[in-house]
């Protein structure tokens, strides 16, 4: 990387050259746009050379500031493409000297530039494995699916009656409920800001959308309920016993599946779990160890069945019917402005997220502060964590015997 005169014998003043001989001897030669008389160049170091003439030492000045530019921009480009994997290339180098200089934007087009941001959120490490596994299968198939519709991808023309053609999309075509879809909208919503960010569009637009979300009817085990499960005999069906003892393990210590099926023993010490979250990796999570978490560690010898996230799904429903958790509820169905009571069974409701849930509302119920419970589960805000809690009719029923009967007492 260096500097040198377009003109160098010149009489007068030159055009100042940024050049580089890149990795793959591919020579990057840039027209920095300066200008500089040639006896104020210094051809030994290829820059600029201090003089004694404060007027000219004001220019050499400007043009140095000006040069320091394009060195600082090389570096960063180069930087960054060797963070992605990226071949350092003329081509690309030009496209980021274009960018800066002269606030040239190069179309790479709506999928284009989505594959670059999965590619520069995956190699900062931003992401976690299911955030990572929504935009590049679930939300990259919707908005495949929302373009061959008839809705050519521009994040340009992403405006309010664009929002209005892809919410009918998600809500009559793939019945998306209001939760799916808000997820989907925040998802959406983050793109369009890195787009923003990185300068390939001016539309703001998206700083406008509301990501709805809702509280909906998921259930949560009892103690009495969790107990009867753990006790339950599952030794003549391998699979059950193993999904059975992960989810008892996830109700005793409050966290989430991606979090709890990994625990081995390097994560235990002193009593306490210590697992740094798969979500969040700035968090770091310390759980005492309940009496039952410890017998399922040592029943696996710290080393817990791999059991996929969907097979665990389909399996726990099993366990908790053989466990006599199949009451009959209503399942409520919400797309957009329409509801929808669906009759189903209480254990087809039970999810690996249930454990999680469980075991804020058993804490809960036996009056632990919200405080403590939000330091074993890692919330920081009390609307997200109170999403959690599943109060029963017989908790409801008797919390307010316990207050009301109480007062009748004291007449």
């Amino acid at each position: 990387m260096n500097f040198k005169l377009k003109q160098p014998k010149s009489s007068n003043e030159s055009l100042i050259l940024f050049y580089s001989t890149l990795p793959n001897k591919e020579r990057f030669v840039y027209s920095t746009g300066e200008r500089i008389p040639v006896n104020l160049w210094d051809f030994n170091i290829q820059f600029p050379r201090k003089t004694k003439s404060q007027k000219d030492q004001e220019l050499v000045n400007m043009v140095t500031m000006q040069l320091n530019r394009y060195s600082s921009l090389f570096n960063k480009t180069k930087s960054t493409l060797l963070s992605r994997d990226l071949e350092v290339t003329k081509k690309r180098l030009k496209e980021s000297f274009d960018q800066e200089f002269k606030n040239i934007k190069v179309d790479k087009g709506f999928w284009g530039v989505y594959k670059e941001f999965c590619e520069s959120k995956k190699s900062l490490g931003d992401w976690s494995k299911s955030t990572q596994s929504r935009y590049e299968k679930s939300f990259y198939n919707l908005m495949k699916d929302f373009e061959s519709y008839g809705s050519k991808l521009n994040v340009e023309t992403i405006d309010e009656k664009w929002m209005g053609k892809f919410k009918t999309y998600c809500e009559r075509v793939k019945e998306h409920q209001v939760n799916t879809y808000g997820r989907n909208l925040g998802l959406l919503k983050a793109f369009l800001g890195y787009c923003y960010n990185e300068g390939y569009t001016k539309n703001e637009y998206f700083r406008k959308l509301k990501v709805k979300r809702v509280i909906t009817d998921q259930v949560a085990l009892t103690m009495e309920e969790l107990d009867t499960m753990y006790t339950l005999d599952l030794s003549n069906s391998k699979r059950l016993e193993r999904v059975r003892d992960l989810f008892v393990l996830g109700c005793n210590t409050g966290l989430r599946f991606s979090d709890y099926k990994r625990i081995s023993r390097g994560h235990v010490s002193n009593g306490y779990i210590t697992v740094r979250e798969t979500k969040d990796k700035s968090k770091t999570q310390r759980i005492p160890l309940s009496k039952t978490a410890s017998e399922i560690l040592e029943k696996y010898d710290y080393n817990l069945p791999v059991i996929s996230d969907q097979k665990f799904r389909e399996y726990i429903k099993e366990v908790a019917s053989l466990s006599g958790i199949n009451e009959p509820i209503i399942k409520v169905k919400q797309i957009g402005n329409q509801t929808e009571e669906i009759l189903t069974t209480r254990n087809n409701r039970i999810s690996t997220h249930t454990a999680r849930r469980t075991f804020i509302t058993i804490m809960k119920n036996m009056k632990v502060p919200d405080a403590i419970i939000m330091k074993i589960t890692g919330h920081k805000s009390m609307s997200s964590f109170n999403m959690y809690y599943r109060p029963t009719s017989e908790d409801v029923g008797s919390e307010l015997k316990r207050v009301f009967d109480k007062e009748e007492s004291n007449e």
